[in-house]
């Protein structure tokens, strides 16, 4: 998903997206399906898709999402295969092709992350359990976010001290590539990333 080719990105997306069928969607997904439309959670907001034009917008608002939030959904809803989670995780590096994105990765998520938050444990639990994460028990301190239905993603840190530097780590369900392409999980984290940095800032 270059930020330079997005509007090919979105295209190639909306064509995949209208040729598939609605309701085997809405099955692998976990999402509702009425009226044309596609309702659920996402980043801690209620999202609608339109089928088949693939508009996609905030619940309570109307207001349409971004480019890459949209092109992000409908790459969701075409790419999910419906696995059943299974508890075990797994990090970004053993994503299929993981070893190839892991430095824009760590660049879009781990260091933002660890600059956050790496001297304040207590505003990451704060601003945490403000964007709905669920407490974990990895690290020093963690977080579950259920970023979408078949989803979480666990934000995991570890704060400095007078020995060691603080460090990050993010993980996920061992099904996460049956829900989106690898390259795609460097955006979504971002985007998390960026929720607890607003409400840092709140």
């Amino acid at each position: 998903m270059a930020n330079f080719n997005l509007d090919v990105t979105l295209k190639k997306a909306l064509d995949e997206y209208g040729k598939r069928d609605a309701l085997d969607m809405a099955e692998k997904t976990g999402t509702d399906f009425k009226d044309n439309r596609f309702y659920f959670d996402f980043l801690n907001s209620l999202v609608e898709i339109g089928y088949p034009d693939g508009t996609a917008v905030f619940q309570d608002t109307q207001e349409k999402l971004d480019l890459i939030p949209q092109i992000l959904l409908l790459h969701y809803l075409v790419h999910a295969g419906g696995s059943p989670l299974t508890g075990k995780n797994i990090s970004f590096k053993e994503l299929p092709g993981g070893s190839i994105y892991i430095e824009p990765f760590t660049n879009r998520c781990i260091r933002p992350l660890t600059f956050l938050f790496g001297k304040d444990p207590k505003g990451f639990q704060t601003a945490a359990e403000q964007c709905g994460g669920i407490k974990q028990n990895f690290g020093d301190i963690s977080y579950c976010f259920k970023a979408l239905p078949n989803i979480p993603v666990t934000l995991v840190l570890w704060a400095e001290d007078d020995e060691f530097p603080a460090n990050a780590n993010i993980i996920f369900d061992e099904t996460a590539s049956d829900y989106l392409p690898t390259e795609d999980y460097a955006f979504l984290c971002g985007m998390i990333v960026a929720m607890l940095k607003k409400c840092k800032r709140a």
